[in-house]
């Protein structure tokens, strides 16, 4: 074959490629600023910077780009949600011990003693997405202490994804571990989503911080579950978006620059390929069988294969989608039905694991329902406003009536997995009681 027809070959994959992958989300009409570089995107904090400095700067960043571009041009960009509110979800955190419950004398392993956690949000997402989660554990860890980091190329607009590299994304978990001070003795990473990919791969890490003491991966994605995703490192070279779609959730971006899916497809190489190294400290997985932004079989390889140690639980959501005869399942799998009639949910989906049902932005009947899988006004009007509509992932979408499913963005779960997430972290933080001398 001549170099010039394998040129000719790939381009042409390429432009079908494009096709195909723009249906990946929704395409719509969308701001112009959110799909233009802000030139102020986020960066990978300075590995030897303070994490109260990088958090102030970082929240001053964002509001500086949202004020100049999407409230100086919009009429509520966000509907009702203000600057400030957008500004604070988006932004990091650094949240210290509660001292006045760790003042009087009553600090313990079981109060959070010493104990340092990192939250890492998800591809498009923001810091928001793990809110409910770490609410959850400051309630049960009041002594503990919370590193919110945010990936650098999120936060402000989604063209803010075109220039960045999942190094960049590397080197912000590693500093938000790493920027824990010497009276955090042990650090449990929590990844959701991308996040759980970059938790991974920092303990794959020779050099990681042996204070992490375990991970928990909330829909891990490791691996993309659309088939043509191995394309997009050479297609962002000639399409800017994977999709575009409305850009007025005040938690994450709408539409998904090509470079960034890119990078996501680059950075989860190592868990499809099986060159991920062993993990040997304890794991909690939380998966929906029916996801359809990840695929959970990788999730289960890496659970079932890679976690070497006997302290690993996996919650499986069992919804439409059975695991195949073929696949290899091991111990520690916790199967829970995903359907909830009290919750009007019928599965769960790839964004309906980390939020819980009383969320007021994206719980039950919260301010933001998810419903940008229906191109049709009226369907979409529908289901945003029905006082019945349903919650599930999008592979229930051909067989509802249109505008009656809400992509579910709660766990109906979810107290019962924050009650399994406490009895793993005690059990990892256990002291090792010595063996009996003979």
């Amino acid at each position: 074959m001549s170099v010039r027809h394998a040129i000719g070959l790939r381009l042409c994959s390429i432009s079908i490629a494009t096709g195909l992958l723009a249906g990946i989300s929704t395409i719509q009409a969308a701001n112009a600023d959110a799909l233009s570089p802000s030139g102020m995107a986020v960066q990978a904090p300075s590995p030897n910077g303070a994490f109260p400095d990088y958090v102030k700067n970082t929240r001053s960043q964002i509001r500086t780009v949202l004020e100049s571009t999407r409230f100086a041009d919009e009429k509520q960009p966000f509907g009702s949600f203000s600057l400030d509110e957008v500004v604070e979800m988006r932004a990091p955190y650094d949240i210290a011990p509660d001292r006045n419950s760790c003042a009087d004398g009553d600090v313990t392993l079981s109060r959070g003693e010493n104990l340092g956690f990192v939250m890492v949000h998800g591809l498009t997402d923001s810091p928001y997405w793990l809110s409910d989660v770490r609410d959850a554990l400051r309630d049960k860890y009041p002594c503990a202490s919370f590193h919110g980091v945010l990936l650098p190329g999120h936060g402000t607009v989604p063209a803010d994804l075109m220039d960045v590299a999942y190094q960049d994304w590397m080197d912000t978990v590693k500093f938000g571990v790493e920027s824990f001070g010497p009276e955090v003795e042990q650090i449990i990473p929590i990844g959701f989503s991308t996040g759980a990919a970059l938790i991974g791969r920092y303990y794959d890490m020779a050099d990681h911080d042996d204070r992490l003491n375990a991970l928990v991966m909330l829909s891990p994605g490791f691996s993309a579950r659309s088939g043509m995703a191995w394309l997009t490192p050479y297609v962002r070279y000639v399409k800017n978006w994977a999709g575009k779609g409305e850009n007025n959730d005040p938690g994450k971006y709408g539409s998904m620059a090509m470079n960034g899916a890119a990078e996501f497809h680059l950075l989860t190489s190592p868990y499809r390929d099986g060159s991920i190294g062993a993990v040997d400290i304890p794991v909690f997985v939380a998966v929906s069988s029916d996801d359809q932004t990840i695929d959970p079989l990788v999730a289960l390889d890496f659970f079932c294969e890679k976690v070497t140690v006997p302290n690993r639980h996996m919650v499986w959501y069992q919804g439409e989608i059975e695991i195949p005869d073929e696949q290899t399942q091991c111990d520690g799998i916790d199967v829970v039905k995903s359907a909830n009639a009290d919750f009007r949910t019928l599965n769960h989906a790839h964004t309906g694991i980390t939020l819980s049902p009383n969320d007021p932005v994206y719980g039950l009947d919260g301010k933001h329902p998810d419903c940008g899988h229906y191109d049709n006004k009226e369907d979409k009007e529908t289901c945003q406003t029905a006082p019945d509509a349903v919650y599930g992932e999008r592979n229930l979408v051909d067989g509802a009536t249109p505008g009656t499913l809400r992509r579910a963005t709660f766990n109906p779960d979810f107290d019962t997995m924050m009650e399994k997430i406490m009895h793993f972290i005690a059990v990892s933080r256990a002291p090792a009681t010595p063996n009996p001398v003979e």
